[in-house]
């Protein structure tokens, strides 16, 4: 009779384990994907704080004009995250007037924005979505101060 007993537990055994497993590995898949987009949300904003202090000096170290070295600082900033083709076109230099934040130059006394854009975070984990993967952005803004000299050249205005 014990013997019988036995060997039917066996087999609610790996179903108990198969229902504490399956939902245990879910949240530690959602926890390490929440804590991945938080981890890049932060190191983007740090990437385009940096690329807004280089930004308002007015140096043109890294690249051919001012927007392009600015880029390849939130890049180098970034820890290797922004290094791809479709990640680098995230990266957005604006200058704005301080009047009425229209479009403009980067002349001293305008405001500069370095923003990390749409940025997709593809998870971990392939869970049930209605929508489709994260998107993640960053955006810093700070004056212009002025530069030693002429104008750095922009390549574009976005």
């Amino acid at each position: 009779m014990t013997q019988r007993r036995s060997s039917s537990r066996r087999g609610a055994e790996i179903i108990e384990v198969s229902l504490i497993i399956v939902p245990l590995l879910g949240l530690t898949f959602l926890l390490l994907d929440l804590s991945m987009v938080l981890f890049l949300r932060s190191t983007f904003q740090h990437a385009v704080r940096e690329g807004v202090r280089y930004g308002i000096t007015g140096d043109n170290a890294t690249g051919p004009c001012q927007d392009d070295s600015i880029k390849q600082v939130v890049k180098n900033s970034a820890i290797g995250f922004l290094n791809s083709t479709t990640a680098s076109a995230t990266i957005h230099v604006h200058f704005m007037s301080p009047v009425n934040g229209s479009r403009s130059d980067n002349s001293p006394g305008n405001i500069i924005q370095v923003s990390v854009e749409n940025y997709r975070y593809g998870p971990l984990a392939p869970y049930q979505r209605v929508g489709s993967n994260p998107t993640i952005w960053a955006r810093a803004y700070d004056l212009v101060e002025p530069y030693p000299g002429s104008l750095p050249c922009v390549t574009t205005s976005e």
